[in-house]
């Protein structure tokens, strides 16, 4: 009788893992690393929502050197992971640090993946202030120097950038001038966007203002990244003020 019960669990043990190998081979591919330009690549990770809605979100990912620079985590703790393997299986360099451009989840639910694995993680003061409200993950570098206005700090060969408020009250947004690419985050609306989106965070009036700022800041982009959706061109700054002004009417 003993045996028997040994055996039963044996089998029972046996199926459980058989399925959970079989769900993880199924499971479609959440995360994606697309070319930009030469040591610069966009992250992708896909969000499911509880009714099945799958909602990709952009980051960035810059080599300097021997290692690289990442933009945003990925939308969540196990697609954070799962970037980190595809870096390493596709690109080959370590992550040495990176920024995370507001405390959505879209852009820092990964923080505490990332110093986990050795990596510097930096924040403006409001996004490290509203983490711990959020009961988040808190990244373990400010740069205060953000902390103002229109107020611009080297990282690396990026420039970061924070307007003020819009989206959100800490976006930051990321420029590389070598390469004439910025990246709005979730501060721009993609092409396929007719609406602003989440305002839960945000300010409609001063978003308005920072992207006709933004118009005039960077008329030289050629690559501009959105929060989500489709990479696009300068056109997706007047899109974004266009959006943003048809909410106001």
């Amino acid at each position: 009788m003993m045996k028997f019960r040994i055996f039963g669990s044996f089998i029972f043990f046996l199926l459980i893992y058989s399925f959970q190998v079989s769900a993880q081979e199924n499971r479609p591919n959440q995360v994606s690393i697309t070319q930009l330009a030469d040591g610069v690549w966009l992250h992708t990770s896909y969000y499911t929502y509880p009714n099945g809605t799958e909602f990709p979100s952009n980051g960035l990912i810059v080599k300097e050197g021997d290692s690289l620079t990442l933009i945003d985590t990925a939308w969540g703790e196990l697609l954070t992971l799962d970037l980190l393997e595809a870096i390493s299986s596709e690109i080959k360099l370590p992550v040495s640090k990176a920024f995370v451009t507001h405390a959505h989840g879209d852009r820092a639910a990964g923080v505490d993946v990332l110093e986990s694995k050795g990596i510097n993680v930096f924040a403006h003061p409001l996004t490290a202030q509203l983490t711990i409200e959020q009961g988040a993950a808190v990244p373990n570098n400010i740069i205060k120097e953000l902390r103002v206005a229109d107020s611009v700090v080297k990282f690396g060969s990026l420039e970061l950038f924070f307007p003020g408020p819009g989206h959100a009250m800490d976006n930051v947004m990321a420029w590389l001038p070598e390469k004439r690419i910025l990246f709005g985050g979730c501060a721009v609306r993609s092409l396929q966007s007719s609406s602003v989106g989440n305002l839960v965070h945000g300010d409609i009036h001063s978003w308005l203002n920072i992207t006709k700022q933004l118009k005039r800041k960077f008329k030289s982009a050629v690559i501009v990244v959105p929060g989500h959706g489709a990479v696009g061109g300068y056109d997706l700054l007047s899109h974004t003020e266009k959006i943003i002004t048809d909410h106001l009417k």
